[in-house]
């Protein structure tokens, strides 16, 4: 095994850290934001292209802020609570429309307090 693979692997390990992490930095910018775990993760499906898949829902999300509250969000993630720059995290920021949706496809969610 590489060890870029090893390497990866060991951050998809910490997917619940990580999501954490992520979890406290919306809520410090948006108190109201649900914060969940998608995907291969939380459907226990890793494999080493995998990412770990976060949904942020802020149910009144101003289109025009969203990139930059996705932004605000890792940033904050970063700096105040040490999320790796480099974790495999993709972030998914969503309205209350737009979460019906990946709720409904979605075969497993995380919930992260």
């Amino acid at each position: 095994m590489s060890s870029w693979v090893r390497y990866h692997f060991r951050h998809l390990r910490r997917w619940r850290e990580y999501a954490e992490k992520i979890a406290r930095a919306a809520k410090d910018i948006v108190p109201e934001a649900e914060v969940y775990v998608i995907g291969g993760v939380a459907e226990d499906r890793v494999t080493v292209l995998s990412d770990i898949d976060v949904l942020v829902v802020v149910r009144t999300l101003d289109k025009q802020a969203r990139r930059r509250l996705k932004i605000d969000i890792l940033e904050r993630a970063i700096d105040a609570y040490n999320l790796p720059w480099d974790a495999p995290v993709e972030l998914h920021l969503v309205d209350g429309v737009e979460a019906e949706r990946y709720i409904r496809a979605a075969r497993k969610m995380i919930r992260i307090a």
